[in-house]
């Protein structure tokens, strides 16, 4: 059942978007200071590494822009087409500013290696380490402020672009450190500083991806042991399954499936599975939970379980001979006589039965391991032959003489030899007490069998009738 409500919706909405707004302006217009800065220093004395570190400023506040369209968009409450909200607008945001900064790495790698196998002397003066200061203090406390902001909000957006503003303090440092150099004499510095940078910018780019592609490819926000311990703990959850988180860190959704005793009213399992949902809710970051309760498969549910495996493998085109259940620690594990085609290769037949258990694990999550024994069936009438009357006799007498040294079996009658592809074919009835167990039933006739087989050569198969006594 499905647990979504207006207080799935009021938590989407308790993010001050607002406040992300804001920091995000305000950051814009400081990194535009700090652009106008190193640029304008940086064209005028043709220092390519002051250029590039401005270009990385000015990119900074592109992503501004780009981030406060995403927080709008991310703002908007769920609807009919976007059931868990827009928060992954964010997200999305945030991977476009990565984008651009491997594009801005890249223009300036290409930039500084030219500029190595070519180089230039740079004006270095006293507005170039001017521009340098001023820059890096404002992207430094900018930088250092938006992180803490972005923290307390809760944003990745906000994370993300800090990360890059931060690292332009350490960037300036570099080029200024870069620019003493050229300032001596040494002009490869230049470059190579602005070599640097784009190796910086870089490797911020594939931070953020590694942080904000696993919220896209939906992995797993929360560790299922996380959810376990609590589900675990709720009176009335027999066991549970299909655990699965999916969001980013402050947005989860979790989906899971419980199981419950099946003799309880439809009223009890919702009060468990709303306890589950309330406990979960209670976790860091979980605002959305879905719970589906199942009756709980036990012992007595053996005959539904050979139904649906009949079923399954009737569907495959194959028979079914035998199936026992077991069950340990709340597990099931089924042993199945599979008949297939005899005309089939042993990796044809395998791939066929493995098949069938695939189909018998997803329709039964209760069954947890499934282990088939493969044998011939056949669809045809085989045509079979009448045995002379010396050995019918002589086989006649041996079932007589089995039975009689089986103890609470008696009366065999109607005994059948027929030959079927060279093989003989026997089968027979008897008598036992009606008020015998199927299983003690099945011993009986079973022992008969192995007696019948152990006395007669090329036998192919005994079946054993029983009937109760009059």
């Amino acid at each position: 059942m499905s647990k979504d409500g207006p207080d799935d919706i009021l938590n989407s909405m308790n993010r001050n978007h607002r406040a992300i707004e804001r920091v995000l302006l305000i950051t814009f217009a400081l990194n535009l200071l700090a652009t106008a800065a190193k640029l304008g220093v940086g064209i005028w004395t043709g220092a390519l590494s002051l250029i590039a570190d401005g270009l990385d400023t000015l990119f900074d506040g592109l992503s501004n822009i780009v981030g406060i369209a995403a927080v709008r968009k991310g703002s908007q409450p769920p609807d009919e087409d976007h059931p868990y909200g827009h928060r992954k607008f964010e997200t999305l945001a945030a991977l476009l500013i990565a984008t651009l900064l491997f594009i801005t790495a890249w223009e300036l790698g290409v930039s500084a290696v030219e500029r190595l196998f070519s180089p230039q002397q740079p004006q270095v003066n006293f507005w170039s380490v001017l521009a340098l200061v001023v820059g890096g203090l404002i992207q430094g406390c900018t930088g250092f402020w938006e992180m803490g902001r972005g923290r307390a909000l809760g944003s990745e957006v906000l994370v993300a672009d800090a990360r890059h503003t931060i690292a332009s303090l350490y960037v300036s440092v570099a080029v200024l450190f870069g620019l003493g150099l050229v300032w001596l004499g040494f002009a490869w510095a230049d470059p190579l500083m602005a070599l640097l940078v784009a190796g910086v910018i870089a490797k911020i780019g594939v931070e953020t991806l590694l942080e904000n592609v696993p919220a896209l490819v939906d992995q797993a926000t929360l560790d299922p042991e996380t959810i376990a311990a609590v589900v675990g703990d709720v009176t009335g959850v027999e066991s549970f399954h299909r655990i699965r988180s999916r969001g980013v860190a402050d947005d989860v959704a979790v989906d899971l499936h419980v199981r419950v005793d099946r003799r309880l009213s439809m009223q009890a399992a919702n009060a468990i599975a709303d306890e589950v949902r309330r406990r979960l809710l209670d976790l860091p970051g979980v605002n959305d939970v879905t719970v589906h309760a199942e009756a709980q498969s036990g012992p007595e549910s053996a005959l539904e379980i050979q139904q649906a495996v009949a079923l399954a493998a009737g569907e495959e085109g194959l028979s079914l001979h035998e199936l026992w259940a077991q069950q340990t620690d709340g597990s099931i594990a089924l042993h199945l006589h599979v008949g297939v085609d005899p005309n089939l290769s042993l990796a044809e037949a395998h791939s066929q039965v493995e098949r069938l258990e695939q189909i018998i694990r997803s329709r039964l999550p209760q069954v947890a391991a499934v282990h088939s024994h493969i044998e011939t069936a056949s669809a045809d009438v085989l045509p079979t032959a009448r045995v002379s009357r010396g050995l019918q006799e002589r086989i006649e007498s041996t079932v007589l003489s089995a039975a009689e040294a089986i103890p609470g079996l008696t009366g065999p009658h109607d005994i059948q030899v027929r030959q079927v592809e060279g093989q003989l074919f026997i089968s027979a009835e008897a008598l036992v007490d009606g008020a015998l167990s199927v299983a003690a039933a099945h011993a009986l006739s079973t022992e008969l069998q192995r007696a019948v087989q152990a006395a007669v050569p090329n036998v192919g198969e005994v079946l054993v009738h029983l009937e109760p006594l009059p």
